[in-house]
């Protein structure tokens, strides 16, 4: 049996952050393939009741700093081996985990490897002191996309070799299905098509120039609305710029929404629209591809990856509002079209982004590292 240590901020079933859904879908799944999965948690958080995920709760809480869980972790990861000894250690972020489970190797010799699995970099002053020397020193690293491998290389001068892409999945609920007619009346009074956005509200996710898309989209579809489904520090930003375009009535913050409406959101939707700047993989996107949505979405990140421009979706370059207006019209104006390339998209995540094939190639990775093949 392998037997995983993963110290976690956050493992909570009602998550909606990408990195926190990757790691609860990732470690169940692992924990189902037969690994007993040791997890270090934060305590009192909420966690997915699964057999084979052990939990270990610390006295520590959740919303500290990097500088501050690195230091306090080292202590209880090597408790954790002195109580049951793991195959390997696994960082879950670069810069929250990634110190402390070098720390804690070399300081009571744990006679493990370390895996990595990393998404994207947010860069900012501490990315070359930390992500950089976290990520050449780790044994072996996990991403979600060739984008996220093509970073690591050039930006943190990683060695190509120890890097695999394993694409990240979608659960098993995301599947084409009704709307519902009370969902949709609800998210567009006036009865005409919904762009849908799913994400927080957040600077990289570029939703000005979604604002500013829709402004040249309306005149054409005066009963379209904007429907905006998460939160963040930009909500006040976004809510004074539909004012100032004389776009308030037909766009609609949502705010959180609960796994179960989400679903009849994206099958309530005309269409998806990603405008972002960076994506490490684009969970949204997925969820909706796989309701047979169409997607608009910008040639940023590892989204080219995800949609096929031209066949599940349409991608524009990334910061130009005007193309990204063209492609939303083109897909209303030629409702064949978004049919089609909503059952293309439902198809490509089936083939490509399930968790259940998620965690077997991961799993493959796992036991690369522990039984590497004879040279």
């Amino acid at each position: 049996m392998m037997r995983i240590c993963s110290p976690q901020l956050g493992l909570s079933p009602q998550a909606a952050l990408g990195g926190e859904v990757y790691d609860r879908e990732l470690l169940t799944r692992l924990a189902g393939l037969g690994a007993d999965v040791d997890v270090l948690l934060p305590a009192g958080q909420p966690y997915p009741p699964v057999t084979g995920l052990h939990v270990t709760f610390l006295p520590l809480r959740r919303g500290y700093r990097w500088f501050i869980s690195n230091p306090l972790l080292v202590h209880y990861i090597g408790r954790a081996y002195r109580r049951q000894p793991f195959d390997v250690l696994r960082v879950h972020s670069l810069r929250f985990t990634g110190l402390a489970a070098l720390w804690a190797r070399r300081l009571y010799h744990l006679p493990v490897p370390i895996m990595a699995h990393h998404h994207h970099l947010d860069r900012d002053r501490w990315t070359g002191q930390v992500e950089r020397r976290v990520a050449q020193a780790v044994d072996r690293l996990i991403t979600g996309s060739h984008f996220a491998r093509q970073q690591l290389v050039r930006e943190l001068k990683v060695s190509g070799d120890k890097i695999a892409v394993v694409y990240y999945g979608v659960a098993d609920h995301y599947r084409p299905g009704p709307a519902g007619e009370m969902i949709g009346r609800q998210l567009n009074p006036f009865g005409g098509p919904i762009l849908l956005h799913v994400g927080s509200l957040k600077p990289r996710k570029n939703l000005p120039a979604l604002l500013e898309a829709f402004a040249s989209v309306l005149p054409h579809f005066p009963k379209a609305r904007l429907v905006l489904v998460g939160r963040g520090p930009s909500k006040s930003v976004l809510q004074a710029q539909a004012r100032q375009l004389g776009l308030a009535p037909a766009v609609y913050f949502a705010g959180f929404v609960s796994e179960e409406d989400k679903l009849a959101y994206y099958r309530s939707a005309t269409l998806i629209v990603s405008p972002s700047l960076l994506e490490g993989f684009g969970f949204a996107v997925a969820e909706a591809m796989a309701c047979g949505r169409p997607v608009v979405a910008t040639q940023a990140g590892s989204l080219p990856e995800l949609v096929a421009d031209g066949e599940t979706g349409l991608l524009a370059p990334a910061g130009d509002a005007a193309a990204l207006s063209q492609a939303i019209l083109r897909l209303l104006r030629d409702e064949e079209l978004a049919r089609r390339m909503g059952q293309a998209g439902a198809a490509r995540v089936d083939a490509l982004f399930r968790w259940d094939r998620a965690a077997r190639l991961t799993w493959q990775q796992y036991e690369a590292l522990l039984c590497p093949p004879a040279s």
